[in-house]
């Protein structure tokens, strides 16, 4: 099976339109489709129904699609392989991270890498601790960093970083010298979440949960998809939050938020990197997770 054809119709598949395809791959959409038409005839299939101005996979195509991301997948672990024995390390990474992680500690430890090893191409996938895991999972990345064991069996959990969580709220919430919080002032007061899948939220219901407290008693006035989100609406006075002290930080040195201790809460979570267990890993990704590890181990 040509690989031109199976690269043409990935993309096809990828971007949902042959002129897409075509601009991606430096073609004209006549040579893509002519790619497309060699598959279908080769594999006696159709591969994509046009309705219109959109193009449909068919259920062919998506085993066609599986196996060639496999292929390109075993091709690019060669090309790093090979690279390897001149003592070259190579490549492409995909790799999946939740919010703290991927704003907070992913950036800085990819600046090194890449600096390390300049003929290695990085991107970052960025959603909650779910989505991060279903993504290896999925084979959209190859590594993963998040903030909770999601619990699939089909992954393997390596911790690389104690995280350290705070209760923080807007200085216009908290009463003048008030120095720590109590369970039930906390579960008075209007809180602001993440949205479940979230790392952090698992991390705040599992500290409830051993302090007698059900996540549902709490008086809940917003919940948000990012970390981002979360600091500006406690910062704002809409209530108080658990997140990453690494995310806080800024925030509560220029006096804009205060990190409240609650002693009724104890308040830990830790950094996982994952990877999927039947799939190989090739060298660059083996030797970024080791990087990883040793850029963690020197903040710990």
């Amino acid at each position: 099976m040509d690989m031109r054809r199976l690269e043409a119709f990935s993309s096809v598949y990828e971007l949902g339109s042959f002129s897409k395809a075509g601009q991606k791959l430096y073609l004209s959409q006549p040579t893509i489709s002519a790619h497309i038409a060699a598959l279908e005839s080769e594999l006696d299939v159709r591969l994509f129904d046009r309705l219109g101005r959109s193009v449909l996979p068919t259920q062919a195509a998506d085993i066609l699609y599986r196996h060639a991301r496999e292929t390109f997948a075993s091709l690019e672990n060669a090309r790093a392989e090979i690279a390897l024995l001149r003592e070259k390390v190579s490549g492409s990474l995909v790799l999946a991270g939740s919010t703290i992680p991927s704003h907070y500690l992913l950036p800085g430890v990819m600046a090194k890498f890449t600096a390390t090893y300049p003929e290695v191409s990085l991107r970052l996938n960025v959603g909650d601790s779910a989505t991060a895991a279903a993504m290896v999972v999925g084979g959209e990345a190859v590594l993963g960093v998040i903030g909770a064991n999601t619990g699939q069996p089909e992954l393997a959990y390596e911790p690389v970083l104690e995280d350290e969580l705070a209760v923080v709220v807007g200085r216009s919430r908290l009463a003048e010298g008030k120095a720590e919080l109590s369970l039930a002032e906390l579960e008075a007061m209007p809180w602001v979440m993440r949205e479940p899948g979230s790392g952090t939220r698992a991390a705040l219901e599992t500290a409830l949960a051993e302090a007698g407290l059900d996540l549902r008693v709490l008086k809940v006035a917003a919940v948000v998809d990012t970390t981002t989100a979360l600091l500006q609406c406690v910062r704002g006075g809409m209530g108080l939050a658990v997140t990453s002290r690494l995310a806080a930080a800024e925030l509560i040195a220029a006096g804009e938020l205060v990190a409240v201790p609650a002693p009724g809460l104890t308040l830990r979570r830790t950094f996982f990197v994952i990877h999927h267990r039947q799939r190989h890993l090739f060298p660059v990704a083996r030797i970024f997770a080791d990087f990883l590890k040793k850029e963690c181990g020197s903040l710990a």
